[in-house]
């Protein structure tokens, strides 16, 4: 298996590198629960981010270029999610100002945002499904 050593794939491995070296750092020498949890999660990052790299190096790059199909799918799917977080968030204001529910964005942006994430997988898939994007 060959695997390809462009400046992009070094670069992502050194940043790779350079999160389980920070998340190291920071769990020997920094005492505290908090900086404990915060380097082991640079550590998985630097982990999983490092199987991408190798992932990613072992195909040959032709295969990540997308066509013209999949990238316009990718627009219109992103497009319609933004609509679809904006109509959300003005619901949620005009629930929060008429209504009797005391909503902040604090309290509700967890769950626009995943709204937002949703909605973009699921047009994705359907418009990757329907076949013609105009």
């Amino acid at each position: 298996m060959k695997f390809r050593k462009d400046k992009d794939i070094l670069r992502f491995s050194g940043i790779a590198v350079l999160l389980i070296l920070v998340g190291i750092l920071m769990m020997s020498f920094l005492s505290g629960l908090t900086y404990f949890g915060i380097g082991f999660v640079l550590i998985i990052m630097g982990i999983i981010a490092i199987i991408i790299a190798i992932i990613t190096a072992a195909r040959p790059k032709e295969d990540l270029i997308q066509d013209e199909r999949s990238v316009r799918v990718d627009e219109k799917a992103g497009y319609h999610a933004f609509w679809i977080l904006l109509v959300t968030m003005a619901l949620v204001q005009s629930i929060a100002m008429f209504g009797r529910l005391n909503l902040s964005y604090k309290s509700v942006s967890p769950d626009i945002f995943f709204v937002g994430m949703l909605s973009f997988v699921i047009l994705r898939w359907y418009y990757n499904r329907r076949g013609d994007v105009r």
